[in-house]
């Protein structure tokens, strides 16, 4: 009978779990990636930019006093707003 070692292919065996382990984790990250991360945010910009209204912004920056070339309270008047 030939005697084998108790630790033959042990190493190999061992690379080759690691193979296998690093295999699916290469697989499962960009999914989880892609599900968990980019999808929520597509949503986020999505209903972001779905509700907003440019003028609107400006108009808040104007009255506010955040833009230098307007003074606060420059900015049209509603009924301006509202004749357009």
């Amino acid at each position: 009978p030939v005697i084998k070692f108790p630790i033959h292919n042990t190493h190999f065996k061992k690379c080759m779990a690691n193979v296998k382990v690093a295999c699916i984790l290469a697989l499962v990250a960009p999914v989880c990636l892609y599900a968990l991360h980019n999808v929520p945010r597509k949503r986020k910009y999505k209903n972001f930019y779905s509700h907003y209204d440019p003028l609107d912004v400006v108009d808040r920056m104007i009255n506010g006093g955040y833009l230098a070339s307007c003074p606060p309270g420059s900015g049209p008047k509603k009924d301006e707003k509202d004749k357009k």
